[in-house]
């Protein structure tokens, strides 16, 4: 009597399945890790944009003597470009002071704002 082999060719659907779970548990744990990295790193880049144009800010009043007449569009084009924060720059009367506030909007719309005084100031709240 001759016994016939069977060969085993690919993957049964419940090994497939199981495959499936394990990688779908998988990416549920690591997306909210991923998300927060993003955010962090969105973040990071928008507080490196605020101290470029605080910067732009000191050179321009060593120049013009006060912080009057200064904006956003012509010291620092590149922050009216960005999508995650809306930038606003408020020079007081006297024009010796400033204050700039980093509004998140877009993907970042719910996360803190970024503050940044002329003192060197800097808060996220």
């Amino acid at each position: 009597m001759q016994v016939m082999s069977r060969k085993s060719r690919g993957f049964t659907l419940i090994e497939v399945m199981i495959v499936v779970v394990i990688i779908g548990l998988l990416a549920a744990m690591a997306y909210p890790s991923y998300t927060a990295y993003v955010e962090r790193g969105l973040q990071r880049e928008a507080q490196g944009q605020i101290v470029e144009l605080a910067s732009a800010l000191e050179r321009y009043r060593s120049k013009n003597f006060s912080y009057g007449g200064a904006t956003v569009a012509a010291l620092a084009p590149e922050l009216n470009a960005n999508v995650n924060y809306g930038v606003q720059l408020t020079i007081p009367a006297g024009n010796q002071t400033y204050r700039i506030v980093a509004t998140p909007r877009g993907r970042m719309a719910g996360t803190d704002t970024l503050t940044w005084d002329s003192d060197g100031t800097a808060s996220w709240e």
